[in-house]
């Protein structure tokens, strides 16, 4: 009786595991971005050197595309990741996983991510994000962008208002 009880105890124990950190997150992912982003500039009222702070608030491009998460050190809990937009762009950049949570290091973005990108003619934008895995498929990222874009004389920054990334496992 006493070794029935221990197999089966056994059997629970190993059919009960939860993955979590790196293991949970590494795959391979179709994502869809959404969101908006603020474009902050000053502008000089009149002749006078009175700066008034505009703030225009715009879409981010939604872009879609493959995300790929590896492991590149199980120990402590990292992982590299590969950012494959549709639209041609490839994104590396480094990550670390904590239970159901990832966080993506700061990365540069070739292609500026809102629908008024056009009227740029020089820009820097950077980007991170922190992600929470759901239901074991699905990793929701808050994404935060921070940068500059010019156009003429007038420099603009950014920086994130509510952007999300949300990535399935395939």
């Amino acid at each position: 009786m006493k070794k029935t009880v221990l197999i089966l105890m056994g059997l629970l124990a190993l059919t009960s595991c939860h993955k979590s950190g790196v293991n949970l997150f590494a795959g391979d992912y179709s994502f869809k971005t959404s969101g908006e982003v603020s474009i902050i500039t000053e502008a000089v009222v009149d002749s006078s050197d009175i700066v008034i702070p505009a703030v225009l608030d715009v879409n981010l491009t939604n872009e879609i595309g493959q995300l790929n998460i590896s492991i590149s050190d199980k120990k402590n809990d990292e992982v590299i990741v590969v950012i494959n937009f549709l639209n041609g762009a490839v994104v590396v950049t480094n990550g670390t996983c904590e239970e159901e949570t990832i966080e993506l290091d700061e990365f540069e973005l070739d292609v500026l991510p809102v629908s008024i990108s056009s009227m740029f003619t020089y820009y820097i934008i950077k980007a991170s994000g922190t992600g929470q895995m759901y239901d074991d498929n699905m990793i929701v990222f808050d994404m935060y962008y921070k940068g500059t874009a010019k156009t003429g004389s007038v420099t603009y920054s950014f920086r994130d208002k509510d952007a999300k990334l949300v990535a399935y496992r395939n």
